[in-house]
């Protein structure tokens, strides 16, 4: 059974292993702060990475990707993934 990690970025929420509905890409993600770190990566605050800026990029666009979208139209809850 994985081993639950709580955010060092926030303190406020588990990491939780989620996903990129388009192509299944597997990532880690904190719910309360948005904070994403890529499998292989250690789950630290210097690795951690934003989640709009992640999104914004893997669909081309500048700024706030969430305009026209919803999270459960991008990511969703993933299996562990031994991030």
């Amino acid at each position: 059974m994985p081993i639950k990690q709580v955010c060092p970025r926030c303190g406020q929420d588990w990491v939780h292993p989620y996903r990129f509905r388009a192509d299944g890409t597997p990532f880690s993600l904190c719910t309360e702060c948005d904070s994403l770190w890529w499998p292989g990566e250690a789950v630290e605050v210097a690795h951690a990475k934003f989640l709009d800026d992640v999104v914004a990029e893997r669909l081309g666009v500048e700024g706030n990707p969430w305009g026209d979208l919803v999270w459960a139209e991008v990511i969703e809850p993933a299996s562990d993934h031994g991030a």
